[in-house]
C-alpha cells in the first residue's frame, strides 16, 4: 500500500469520449393564476388610464418619443418561460430588459421581476383596445399573458437610485441608460444637456455604448444633479462608485530581502497577463521574468509601481516567506505580462473607464496569454438589480476570447453587512472572484482573513467568493517584493490571494496542452476544500494545493476530465466510469464539478446568464421508476421484467431515464427554491453504498434564455473515490474504458526555453 500511495497518478482526461446524447421526456401543468381574467382586466385597465396621467406629466426634455415602461409579474411568474410575449408582440411592446422586482416588506416580502418594455401612443391605444374586447375574442396565450401582471407603471425615483446613503452629497456615479437603438444619440444629447444644466462638464463624461446592451455614462455630481434626473424616462439606474485605485498594502511594514534571483538561464513559455499599476522591471527577481507591455498614456506613480511589483511577484514566487534565507530561487514556472492601467489620464475617470477601455483594447489582441490577473476595482459592495460596466465587460471578454479573469473580491470584509460583500469586478460569471484565509492564532486553523469580503455573489454565480488562497493578517504576513531591492513588504490582503490563484492557474494550461481555460477554472474549483462544503465566506473553499498535487490521483482516488459543448435545450449522458469488473467494497464518494460559459446580459440583470446547464444523478442504469396516479414503484428492468409488463398493461408508465438520486450541494434560500440552476458553477457530493451503484451517470440538459441558441462550452470534473478499496483504482478505470487516457502532463523543464 506504502509503495501504491508513493506512485503518481495522472489525473484522467478525455471523459468527453464516453459521452452518449439522449432524449428525455419532460414538461410541466399550467400555472395557477393568480386572479381571473375579468379580474386581472378590470384590475389592468385601472393601472393602463393611470400610467397614461403619469406620461402627461414627463416633461419634454426628459422623454423621447417612445417611453419606458415597467411591466411587473405577480411572485409566481419568475421564470423565463412566463414572459408575456404573446402581449408584447400583439400590444407592439419592444421588451428592452428586466430586473427583480420585490414585493410586499419584512418576512412578507417576495421577489418576482419587472420587464422594461418600450411603449408609444399607438401601442397604449392597442393595449387598452384589448382590455375592452370580449374575452372569447382574445387567445388563451393573449388572457393568460393579462393575468400575469401584477402591475403597470413607471419606475420611480427611489427605484433608479441605489446604493446612496442620506450623506451622500457629491461624488462619482455610473448611470445605466436603457438602449434606444438609432436614437442612442438623440437620448444621450438630452441627458448631457440636463448634466450641463447643473454644472457638470462635459469633458468630465465618460460613456460606453454597447451594442445591442446598456450605454454605461459615468459623472462627478452633485446631489440636487442627481435628484433632477430621477424623472428621466430612459435612465435605468444610477449608483455612487468610489475607487481604491491601488489597494492598501494592508499592514506594511519593511524586513531584509533574503532571498538570490533564480540563475537565468531558462525562462518559462506560460504568461500571466496582469493590469495593475506596473511593475519595476529591473529588480532583480523580475528581470527576465516579468515584461513591461503598454500602458495608459499617464507616468506610473510610486504606489502603483508598489502594487504591481509585489503582485508580480506572488505570481512568480508565491510568498516569500516559504524561502529559507539566503536560498536561490527556482526559475518560476510562469513569466509575468504586465498592463499598466492606473494611474488614469483623467483623475475625475473615478470608475476605471479608461482602464476598463484599455483591457478591452489589449485582451483580444494577446493570443498567447489565457490567464489575467486584477486586483483592484471600484470600491463598494455590488448590488443586486444592476450590474457594473466593469463587469459586464469581463464576462464579455471572456466569453468572446475563451480567457480566464481571476479578480480580488476586496478588503472590506470586516465592515457590517452590506458593506462585507464582495467588490465589482469580482462578481463576474466567467471567472474567479478570489479571497483570503489566513490561520487562526491561536490553534492554527485555516479560516477567513478578516478584511476578505464575503457573497453572496450576484444572479448567474450566487457562490462568491469561488475560492480562497492565503492572502495572511497581521500576525501572518505576507511576505512580498518590494521596489526598494534590498527589502521586502510584510502585508496582506485579496490583492495578493488571487495572483497565486491566476499563476495556479496559467501552470495548469501551461503543462496540460489539452485543457482549455475553462477547465482550469473548473479544476481549481474542484479541488478547493471547505469543511462546510460551501459557504459565503471562503465560497468551495481553500485552494492551496500545489499544481501536481491538483492533478494527481491516488490509487483509490480518480479524478476524470469531460469537455464538451451542449446546445441549448439538448441533453448529454456523462457516464460516471466507475468499473464493474472490480471487486468494490463499501462506501464510493463521488463529487462533480460543472463550469459553464455563458453569454452574460447586461440589460436582464437577473437573467444575467444567458446559459447555463442542469444536472441530474443518475446512481444505477436499470433501475426505473413506474407511476400510477398517485401511486409509484421503483423496479429493476432485468430481475422485474415480468411484473414490470404486467403493470405496463394495467396502464402503469415507466419513465425514459433510471430512476435519479438527490447530492448535496450549496443550500441558500434561492437554491431552496430552485433559482440556482442558472448559475455558471455547480459542485455537487453523493456517497453511496458499492451495491447501490451499477453504471451510475450524470445527464446534463443544456438550459438557453433570452432568445439564445448558442452552443455553450463546459467542462466537468468527476472525482470518484473507494476509500476501502485495496486494488488499484485507477487502472481499473482504465482498463475498463479504454477511451480514456492519464493526462499529459509536462515537467518544468518541458516548459522552459533557454533565455537569449
Amino acid at each position: 500500500m506504502d509503495d501504491k500511495n508513493k506512485e503518481y497518478y495522472p489525473i484522467i482526461g478525455y471523459g468527453e469520449k464516453l459521452i452518449e446524447p439522449i432524449t428525455k421526456k419532460g414538461g410541466f401543468g399550467e400555472p395557477v393564476f393568480p386572479r381571473s381574467y375579468e379580474q386581472a382586466r378590470i384590475r389592468v385597465q385601472k393601472q393602463v388610464s393611470t400610467l397614461k396621467q403619469e406620461i402627461a406629466k414627463i416633461p419634454e426634455d426628459k422623454r423621447m418619443d417612445e417611453l419606458v415602461v415597467t411591466v411587473r409579474l405577480n411572485e409566481k411568474f419568475l421564470a423565463k418561460s412566463y414572459i408575456p410575449d404573446t402581449l408584447f408582440r400583439q400590444a407592439r411592446l419592444e421588451n428592452i430588459g428586466s430586473r427583480r422586482w420585490e414585493i410586499g416588506d419584512g418576512d412578507e416580502k417576495k421577489q418576482s421581476k419587472m420587464h422594461f418594455v418600450k411603449i408609444d401612443k399607438d401601442s397604449v391605444d392597442i393595449f387598452e383596445e384589448m382590455l375592452v374586447k370580449d374575452e372569447s375574442r382574445l387567445t388563451k396565450n393573449l388572457r393568460n399573458d393579462i393575468r400575469k401582471i401584477e402591475d403597470i407603471s413607471l419606475l420611480s425615483g427611489d427605484e433608479m437610485i441605489q446604493g446612496f446613503d442620506e450623506n451622500w452629497k457629491e461624488g462619482t456615479v455610473e448611470f445605466v441608460l436603457h438602449p434606444f437603438g438609432s436614437e442612442d444619440e438623440q437620448m444621450l444629447n438630452k441627458f448631457k444637456t440636463i448634466l450641463m444644466e447643473n454644472d457638470v462638464e462635459n469633458n468630465s463624461l465618460r460613456i460606453k455604448t454597447y451594442p445591442n446592451g446598456p450605454t454605461f455614462v459615468s459623472a462627478y455630481l452633485k446631489r440636487s444633479a442627481l435628484l433632477d434626473l430621477t424623472d428621466f424616462n430612459p435612465l435605468r439606474t444610477v449608483h455612487p462608485l468610489s475607487v481604491n485605485f491601488f489597494p492598501e498594502i494592508r499592514n506594511g511594514q519593511s524586513d531584509s530581502l533574503l532571498v538570490k534571483p533564480p540563475i537565468g538561464k531558462n525562462i518559462s513559455q506560460i504568461k500571466v497577463g496582469i493590469f495593475d499599476g506596473g511593475i519595476d522591471p529591473l529588480h532583480p527577481l523580475l528581470l527576465n521574468y516579468a515584461k513591461e507591455n503598454k500602458s495608459v498614456k499617464t507616468k506610473p506613480v510610486r504606489q502603483g509601481v508598489d502594487h504591481g511589483t509585489a503582485v508580480a511577484g506572488v505570481i512568480l514566487y508565491g510568498d516569500l516567506n516559504q524561502y529559507k534565507a539566503n536560498s536561490q530561487l527556482n526559475e518560476p514556472a510562469v513569466t509575468v505580462e504586465s498592463f499598466r492601467v492606473l494611474p488614469k489620464t483623467n483623475l475625475a475617470d473615478i470608475n476605471l473607464y479608461e482602464a476598463i477601455d484599455f483591457i478591452e483594447e489589449v485582451v483580444p489582441t494577446r493570443n498567447d496569454i489565457e490567464v489575467f490577473n486584477l486586483s483592484f476595482g471600484p470600491a463598494g459592495p455590488i448590488l443586486d438589480d444592476e450590474i457594473s460596466r466593469f463587469t459586464f465587460s469581463l464576462d464579455q471578454l471572456a466569453w468572446e476570447h475563451k480567457k480566464l479573469f481571476v479578480v480580488a473580491v476586496g478588503n472590506d470584509g470586516h465592515l457590517l453587512s452590506p458593506y462585507n460583500r464582495i467588490q465589482a469586478p469580482a462578481d463576474l460569471v466567467n471567472g474567479l472572484g478570489v479571497g483570503s484565509f489566513t490561520y487562526n492564532y491561536s490553534d492554527g486553523e485555516k479560516i477567513r482573513a478578516p478584511y476578505s469580503c464575503i457573497g453572496d455573489g450576484r444572479e448567474g454565480c450566487k457562490v462568491k467568493p469561488d475560492i480562497v488562497a492565503f492572502g495572511g493578517d497581521s500576525h501572518f504576513p505576507m511576505h512580498l517584493l518590494s521596489t526598494n531591492q534590498n527589502s521586502k513588504w510584510l502585508a496582506s490582503g485579496t490583492s495578493f490571494s488571487a495572483p497565486l490563484i491566476a499563476s495556479k492557474a496559467a501552470e495548469i494550461l501551461g503543462r496540460c496542452n489539452q485543457f482549455n481555460p475553462l477547465v482550469a477554472r473548473t479544476l481549481l474549483i474542484h479541488s478547493a476544500q471547505n469543511p462546510n462544503q460551501v459557504d459565503n465566506e471562503m465560497g468551495y473553499g481553500i485552494v492551496d494545493q500545489s499544481v501536481d498535487e491538483i492533478l494527481k490521483n491516488d490509487h483509490n482516488h480518480v479524478t476524470v476530465i469531460y469537455s464538451s459543448s451542449l446546445n441549448p435545450t439538448s441533453y448529454a449522458k456523462l457516464p460516471i466510469p466507475l468499473p464493474v469488473n472490480a471487486q468494490l467494497n463499501g462506501d464510493v464518494h463521488l463529487s462533480w464539478t460543472i463550469a459553464t460559459l455563458s453569454k452574460a446580459n447586461a440589460l436582464h440583470v437577473e437573467d444575467y446568464t444567458e446559459s447555463a446547464i442542469e444536472d441530474t444523478f443518475y446512481p444505477h442504469h436499470q433501475k426505473f421508476k413506474l407511476t400510477k396516479g398517485n401511486q409509484s414503484k421503483i423496479l429493476h428492468i432485468e430481475k422485474d421484467n415480468e411484473v414490470i409488463s404486467e403493470l405496463v398493461d394495467d396502464g402503469w408508465l415507466i419513465g425514459s431515464l433510471p430512476c435519479s438520486s438527490s447530492t448535496s450541494q450549496y443550500q441558500t434560500e434561492q437554491a431552496r427554491r430552485g433559482e440556482l440552476k442558472w448559475d455558471t458553477v455547480v459542485k455537487k457530493w453523493k456517497k453511496m453504498r458499492v451495491s447501490s451503484l451499477e453504471r451510475p451517470s450524470l445527464v446534463l440538459h443544456g438550459l438557453g434564455r433570452n432568445g439564445s441558441s448558442e452552443r455553450m462550452d463546459y467542462a466537468t470534473i468527476i472525482t470518484i473515490s473507494v476509500p476501502k478499496y485495496q486494488g488499484n483504482l485507477h487502472e481499473d478505470i482504465l482498463n475498463e474504458y479504454n477511451v480514456l487516457e492519464p493526462v499529459f502532463i509536462r515537467s518544468r523543464n518541458e516548459i522552459m526555453l533557454p533565455i537569449r
